[in-house]
């Protein structure tokens, strides 16, 4: 089992970005989305539909961002999704959501983000604007 460091998130500088009503968000396969993870930054501005495990929504995160394990796919085992993944979106979306729901999100892909682990030292991670989040399974 992987060990999970703790988000100590920078404040955000940008605003969150409104999707259009009308906006596109394309599904993905395991390999596509393991290209946008590897260079979150070529592919900021580009919507998805992603799907994930809460690892972490506590007051470290703060109230509009959470961390997550993501994927492209839905996954039938938490541990099967590969990538560490920052979300941030509204407050009022993230509300009821904890660690180890599983859900699927909308997104729009905002680069990559570095943060400050527990340990102390620096982790980056690709950053995610959640456009709409649906909990799939929620944590027992």
């Amino acid at each position: 089992m992987p060990v999970r460091a703790a988000l100590a998130l920078p404040a955000m500088s940008h605003q969150a970005a409104r999707s259009a009503p009308t906006a596109t968000y394309e599904t993905l396969t395991a390999r596509e989305w393991a290209l946008i993870a590897k260079d979150p930054d070529a592919h900021a501005g580009e919507r998805y539909v992603v799907y994930g495990v809460v690892t972490q929504s506590d007051a470290a995160t703060g109230a509009e961002a959470l961390r997550a394990d993501v994927d492209g796919i839905r996954h039938s085992y938490a541990y099967e999704y590969p990538t560490n993944t920052v979300l941030t979106g509204d407050e009022k979306a993230f509300a009821k959501i904890v660690a180890d729901d599983s859900f699927t999100a909308k997104v729009e892909v905002r680069g990559s983000i570095e943060y400050e682990n527990q340990i102390g030292g620096e982790t980056a991670a690709p950053e995610l604007q959640v456009d709409s989040i649906k909990v799939l399974s929620p944590a027992s």
